[in-house]
């Protein structure tokens, strides 16, 4: 609907468009009925122009139609919506995915699916936490480096940190837990554990190496003097994380992620740490005269 303006004292024309169907009440709007599709006239190319009506020429065929086409990236879509309950994306992806890949050797050229809401969020945050995790690796690498003035030692600290990782995943894949946003909240934190029964060993060894002891002793009495305290302080972290993560299942990821990743790395550093140190350390009696 609109005006043509005709210029001068006169009154614009009013233009309406697509108001004659009966189907539409007076609204814009083209024919929502088969038969006022049908009554629809069009030209012939010859020079007589006439008019033949639209059942001449189309084929009627009844189906479901979108209302909307929706176009992503160019692309035509359509979304099909779902809740889940009682099971984690994790988990009906693992179902769901497999058949679709089924479904998709039969599709035509061109057709392809992908997962939106809940997943590409999960995926961005994922991604965010990944990050994170870098960082939080990063800092703590700075912070050894100042603080034991070298740059081997503040690797085997490092090393915990993949013995954790190993305990997470083989726990989590023999308990059958799955691997949500909230485990991965778990290993961050656990960076920041696991390393501190390294640091405590290492800083052990080096004050005896700067009394004057030999590098395999000082690694020997380092690791004999820390067992008990290391021990301790892994022990009643798991006992304290225990009550968490069986009072609500929001938590359990979590606390199972610094549970498994605690085990593993206090009773694989107690052996793998002395013997890196004995490895990479200088056979110097005094560590602050040299910066590795």
């Amino acid at each position: 609907m609109g005006d043509y303006a005709i210029g001068g004292n006169q009154e614009d024309l009013e233009i309406r468009l697509s108001t004659a169907w009966a189907s539409r009440n007076g609204r814009v709007g083209g024919p929502t009925r088969r038969d006022e599709l049908l009554a629809v006239r069009f030209f012939t190319n010859n020079s007589d122009r006439k008019v033949i009506p639209a059942g001449a020429v189309v084929d009627t065929v009844q189906a479901e139609a979108p209302l909307l086409v929706t176009r992503r990236g160019g692309q035509r879509t359509a979304t099909v919506l779902a809740k889940n309950e009682n099971r984690t994306v994790g988990e009906i992806l693992a179902d769901l995915e497999p058949k679709l890949q089924e479904m998709k050797r039969s599709w035509s050229q061109g057709y392809n699916y992908s997962f939106g809401g809940e997943t590409a969020d999960q995926a961005e945050t994922f991604g965010s936490a990944g990050q994170a995790l870098g960082i939080a690796v990063f800092l703590v690498f700075a912070v050894l480096v100042l603080q034991l003035g070298s740059f081997r030692q503040p690797f085997i600290i490092l090393l915990a940190i993949p013995f954790a990782l190993i305990g997470t995943v083989g726990g989590f894949f023999l308990v059958g837990i799955p691997f949500s946003f909230t485990a991965f909240i778990g290993v961050i934190a656990l960076v920041g554990i696991v390393v501190n029964d390294a640091i405590v060993m290492v800083d052990t060894m080096n004050s005896y190496q700067q009394d004057g002891m030999k590098v395999k002793q000082a690694a020997a009495r380092g690791a004999a003097d820390r067992l008990r305290p290391v021990l301790t302080t892994s022990i009643t972290t798991i006992i304290g994380l225990i009550p968490l993560a069986f009072s609500d299942p929001t938590w359990m990821p979590l606390c199972s992620a610094i549970i498994f990743g605690l085990l593993a790395a206090t009773l694989i550093a107690l052996v793998v740490i002395p013997c890196l140190y004995l490895l990479f350390t200088p056979k110097t009696e005094n560590l602050d005269s040299e910066l590795t």
